[in-house]
C-alpha cells in the first residue's frame, strides 16, 4: 500500500519532470537555468540541515522522507537535477527532453502502481507490475520527441536497469543518462 507521503512525492517528481520538460522545450530554461536551481538546491539542503528556511522547510516537511531530511535533505530532487543537466549538456535537446520524461513518468509512476497494484514483496527488484505500467507511461512521453523505436528501446533500458536498485547510484541520476545513451543510438 502507497503512503500519503509517498504519493505525494512521486507526484511532486512527475510534475516537476513535466514542468523541466516545458521549460526546456519552451526555451524558457536553458543548462544555465538548470545549473543556477542545482546550486539553490544544494545551498538550501545544507541550510535545512541546521536552521528552518521559509518555504524549504515546510516543503521539506510535506514531501522529503525522514531519514533524508535528517541526512539529506532534496536529495531526489538534487540528483534529479544533475541528471537532467547532464542530458541536455551532452546530448541533443530532443533526447535530453525525452530522458527526463523517461525518468519523471518511470520512476514516478512505478513507484505509485508498484505499490497499488503488486501483492508480492520483491527482495531485489521493484514490482513488475509498477514497471510494466511506468514503461507505457515513459513510452508514450519519450515518443513526443524522439522515435518509437528511440523511445521503446531507451524506456526498457532505463527502467529494466533501475528495477534492479543498484546501491550507491541514485536512479534519478541513473535513468536518464542511461536512456539517453540508448536513445542516441537511434
Amino acid at each position: 500500500m502507497i503512503t500519503s507521503l509517498e504519493l505525494k512525492r512521486q507526484l511532486l517528481h512527475i510534475f516537476f519532470g513535466v514542468f523541466i520538460v516545458c521549460m526546456l522545450y519552451f526555451q524558457i530554461f536553458n543548462i544555465y537555468h538548470l545549473i543556477a536551481i542545482l546550486i539553490l538546491g544544494l545551498t538550501l539542503s545544507k541550510l535545512c540541515l541546521h536552521f528552518r528556511i521559509p518555504v524549504a522547510s515546510w516543503v521539506m516537511d510535506r514531501f522529503e522522507r525522514p531519514e533524508y531530511r535528517k541526512t539529506f535533505p532534496g536529495k531526489g530532487p538534487i540528483f534529479f537535477m544533475i541528471g537532467s543537466i547532464v542530458v541536455v549538456h551532452f546530448f541533443s535537446l530532443q533526447t535530453a527532453l525525452a530522458s527526463i520524461l523517461i525518468l519523471s513518468l518511470g520512476d514516478g509512476f512505478s513507484h505509485i502502481f508498484g505499490k497499488l497494484l503488486s501483492r508480492k514483496d520483491y527482495k531485489h527488484l521493484k514490482s513488475i507490475e509498477g514497471t510494466l505500467i511506468a514503461i507505457v507511461f515513459s513510452f508514450f512521453g519519450a515518443m513526443i520527441f524522439v522515435s518509437s523505436f528511440a523511445a521503446f528501446f531507451g524506456t526498457i533500458s532505463s527502467l529494466l536497469l533501475e528495477n534492479l536498485k543498484i546501491p550507491f547510484i541514485d536512479d534519478n541520476l541513473f535513468i536518464p543518462i542511461v536512456a539517453a545513451l540508448v536513445i542516441s543510438a537511434f
